[in-house]
């Protein structure tokens, strides 16, 4: 499924000289601008056709007022790859405040063994926007891509429960029962003869908040979704079929007969059901008239006629897949789509009139968003930052804040991610794929 980008960073790392030759190919490529045939500092012609400058790529961790910045060879994943990186000599840092212009240099580093700068005296609740150029003699100087970071001091949170570290069990995708105190939730690692390997499962259970009295759904199966009247849990799981791949059926779960009824019937991929606040439509993506397997759109199911209807064509627009979608009210919805270039963004849509609308502009990746009960926040899953973590946009004020990211131990997984409100200030969320977490945001 989706990489995990902090645990990537924190158990790889690369020891380079300046011309030192890696058997390693990094993802993405350490180069992010063009080189030139040129001199080094001794006279000698760098071959730039084999050699490679190594681009600076900034992540960053906020804290009251400051803002640290981290980059370098131990921040960058890593495979083979048949060419050396040549590590810089220099790094410049850029800043600029508010807006994603008007730049200015504020560090003109030597590349030492440290990697990571301090910005201070910045004001909480303020965005501000970095970059970093990496210079060595004989290369064109390489810009980094663009950070948005907002310092803060920590909002008041609580860890709801916590996964034993000696257990391979994974808590994600987590949808509340607010009535009845209880959770539908995913293990990525679900085990049961005794928990022997043979048996591990991506499988859906039901817990009480606090992870005490679990009790099994389902499994080969994901994306619970409670409904309004906490009766039942949308889900889909895999249907083996003689297709040549294996469908996922969405199925619902009734939480008084425990029993489990089929409501898609089809060799499709159909995902992430959500019910509608007044618990008679379910919205799920599919791959139903769509040319690719893993291609889908949103569609709508009436539960009282069992009628479908295919609500967004990506065929007419420029997105090559749509997903995660989540209920504005009866008839709006919000989800992330994914650009032909790759990149996820924010968008919403309608029952009634179908048509896709970006929700705000971004040139980062923004994942799963989450609309507050007042309407008028959305959360989301965002890389903005350099790593993916939880950010809010308010729609009155048009401001972004974010809610995690204060170190390196706070990783968030978009993929198995699920963003739930318990009231408009407070949010659920899984943190380092085995915390559940309820999160202030103001």
């Amino acid at each position: 499924m989706g990489i995990n980008e902090n645990r990537i960073i924190n158990n790889f790392k690369i020891e380079v000289n300046k011309m030192k030759r890696i058997t390693l190919l990094i993802i993405p490529t350490l180069t992010c601008g063009i080189v030139f045939n040129s001199c080094d500092s001794g006279g000698n012609i760098v071959d730039t056709e084999n050699i490679h400058l190594m681009c600076a790529r900034p992540i960053s961790f906020i804290e009251d007022s400051k803002v640290l910045l981290k980059w370098g060879p131990s921040m960058i994943p890593y495979i083979l790859l048949p060419y050396e990186i040549a590590e810089p000599d220099k790094i410049d840092i850029y800043i600029s405040e508010n807006v994603k212009s008007n730049f200015k240099k504020i560090a003109d580093l030597e590349n030492g063994g440290d990697f990571s700068y301090t910005v201070d005296k910045l004001l909480n609740g303020k965005p501000y926007y970095f970059y970093l150029v990496s210079k060595k003699i004989g290369f064109s100087p390489l810009n980094s891509d663009t950070i948005m970071v907002v310092p803060n001091k920590k909002k008041e949170f609580e860890i709801l429960q916590t996964c034993e570290e000696s257990h391979m069990s994974r808590l994600s995708n987590v949808s509340l029962a607010k009535q009845k105190n209880k959770i539908a939730y995913v293990d990525r690692f679900y085990s049961w003869n005794g928990g022997t390997n043979c048996c591990m499962s991506v499988s859906v259970l039901i817990s009480n908040i606090d992870g005490t009295e679990k009790e099994l759904v389902e499994i080969n199966s994901n994306s619970p979704s409670w409904s309004p009247e906490n009766d039942k849990i949308a889900f889909h799981f895999d249907a083996i079929q003689n297709v040549g791949w294996i469908p996922a059926q969405i199925a619902l779960y009734d939480c008084e007969t425990k029993s489990v009824t089929q409501i898609t019937h089809d060799d499709f991929y159909n995902y992430s059901p959500v019910f509608s606040d007044n618990g008679e439509l379910l919205l799920f993506q599919s791959s139903r008239n769509t040319l690719g397997t893993y291609e889908t759109n949103i569609w709508l199911m009436n539960l009282k006629t069992n009628d479908l209807f295919q609500i967004t064509d990506i065929s007419q627009s420029s997105l090559t897949t749509v997903e995660r979608p989540c209920w504005i009210d009866n008839d709006r919805f919000l989800f992330h789509g994914v650009s032909l270039d790759g990149d996820y963004k924010l968008f919403e849509s309608s029952i009634s009139k179908k048509q896709i609308n970006k929700l705000f502009d971004s040139q980062w990746n923004d994942y799963i968003p989450s609309i507050s009960p007042d309407d008028k926040r959305v959360a989301f899953i965002s890389n903005r930052s350099g790593t993916n973590q939880v950010w809010i946009y308010h729609f009155d004020r048009k401001t972004y804040s974010q809610i995690t990211g204060y170190s390196m131990h706070e990783s968030v997984e978009h993929t198995w991610n699920k963003i739930e409100w318990i009231d408009k200030t407070t949010i659920l969320f899984t943190l380092n794929d085995n915390q559940l977490i309820k999160q202030k945001i103001e």
